[in-house]
């Protein structure tokens, strides 16, 4: 229990420091960048997201996997091997990308210096997804906690130095440049790190392992991303990047709430993997029961205070985005049921089954987008992405409750469902009485006095 605790501590802590930076800089940015250029960025970000995942194969996702297959002295070679895989793959697609460079700019709307530059920021990004998996699944939260809070204020200061010392009209250059050069030499760093101390290039059978389970993933990552990415791309092309810049920030600060999500998240699923194997459905229960208290009064406290803080934000040149912003931690809110199936389909290794999903509500998120858009603008396209994460949490819900029948599933609906009722009631509650601050804050105040002492009783988050 005192090692759970430990990783918790330090992924919450981490959290609590990496959001407490973006929450300090995101405004700074938005005011030295402006609408126009703050939706430049975000849209850069979207594309190096993409080929993050397109282009690396994702085999950082089956460390867990590997950890449970071989034992502890197989785990660097295992490691070095499919970095190796990644590698490979990833300058293939440079390569190709590379000799179509004029086309693929013109499809992306973006110069083709900043196609350039994505490509070198996508690798690093994928390089540093792949040593937080290697920390999480050996439990070295610290260690997670110093890499990212030291790329993050590294990315930060660079970026205000560039933006000041370029033209105000190309000055969002600055912003992505910090960005690609903090994460390109780290990737660099953490691949020869993996390659050097596990000196396996080639195994065949951790290659196997790898591409059976990460190639479906693959699709899922990439569905995931455009299911919660593709309206910023879509309202580029419907309407202008001012939308752009106003819509990234509302969601970038809803993002808060992902968050914390992920960092509780990385502290559970390990021990949830071990509580599998070992059958230990109490604790896997009670956990669980614990990971969705605590998420959703987090969830609740921060849309009750969520009006007055983001004006604060955001400032007057973004203020129309302060109502997207409890239809974007809905979304996370059911992203976050979400994690539940999606999380026994990967212990049982039904990724298929995740990507089929993912694909499905991806293409239903576009189309969403297209009519919702038309119709109703930047509120379209949040209420696009809400309505999909929705239906994506039913079907894996049905899926693994009723269709894979294995007789041991944990989270049956008496589990989840009151938890998710009480956040949408007071979502209803603020979108009806969004003037009343004071009571909003009350109330606020009184949830999380709660919690804490919730949390004092069972002394343990988690």
């Amino acid at each position: 229990m005192k090692k759970q605790n430990r990783v918790t501590f330090f992924n919450i802590l981490s959290t609590m420091l990496l959001r407490g930076i973006s929450l300090f800089t995101a405004p700074l940015f938005a005011r030295l960048l402006g609408p126009s250029g703050y939706g430049v960025v975000s849209l850069y970000t979207v594309w190096v997201g993409v080929a993050a995942i397109a282009f690396t194969l994702q085999t950082h996702g089956t460390l867990v996997n590997a950890r449970v297959e071989y034992p502890q002295e197989q785990q660097n070679a295992y490691q070095s091997s499919v970095m190796t895989l990644s590698l490979l793959f990833y300058l293939v697609c440079s390569a190709v990308v590379i000799a179509f460079l004029p086309q693929v700019s013109r499809m992306l709307k973006l110069p083709w210096v900043l196609v350039l530059l994505i490509l070198f920021h996508a690798f690093g990004s994928f390089c540093l997804n792949f040593l937080n998996s290697k920390f999480t699944y050996e439990f070295k939260a610290d260690k997670n906690m110093y890499v990212s809070v030291g790329l993050t204020l590294t990315t930060v200061v660079l970026s205000v130095i560039l933006i000041l010392l370029m033209p105000d009209r190309i000055n969002y250059y600055g912003r992505i440049l910090a960005l690609s050069l903090t994460y390109g030499i780290l990737g660099i760093t953490v691949c020869s790190y993996v390659l050097a101390k596990g000196k396996t290039f080639y195994n065949r059978e951790y290659w196997t392992l790898a591409l059976t389970l990460a190639l479906p993933v693959v699709f899922y990552s990439l569905s995931d991303l455009l299911l919660g990415q593709c309206d910023r791309v879509m309202l580029q092309w419907m309407m202008d990047t001012d939308m752009v810049g106003q819509y990234s920030l509302a969601y970038n600060f809803g993002g808060i709430m992902f968050t914390i999500f992920g960092a509780l998240n990385n502290s559970w699923v390990p021990f949830y993997f071990d509580d599998m194997k070992q059958q230990r459905r109490e604790a896997m229960h009670r956990q669980a029961g614990n990971f969705l208290e605590l998420f959703t009064v987090l969830s609740v406290g921060f849309i009750l205070l969520a009006p007055e803080v983001y004006l604060i934000f955001g400032g007057r040149k973004f203020s129309s985005g302060a109502n997207l912003v409890p239809i974007f931690v809905s979304s996370y809110y059911l992203n976050f049921l979400c994690t539940f199936p999606v999380n026994y389909e990967y212990y049982y290794k039904k990724t298929k089954a995740v990507a089929v999903v993912t694909v499905g509500t991806s293409l239903l998120n576009l189309g969403l987008n297209y009519v919702l858009i038309g119709a109703m603008g930047v509120s379209g396209a949040a209420l696009a992405t809400a309505i999909s994460h929705g239906v994506q949490f039913t079907c894996h819900y049905v899926y693994t409750r009723y269709w894979m029948k294995k007789g041991d599933y944990p989270f049956g609906i008496r589990l989840w469902a009151k938890y998710a009722l009480c956040y949408f009631a007071i979502v209803a509650l603020v979108l009806l009485t969004g003037q009343m601050g004071i009571a909003r804050w009350a109330l606020g105040a009184a949830i999380g006095l709660w919690e804490l002492w919730r949390i004092r009783q069972r002394k343990i988050l988690l």
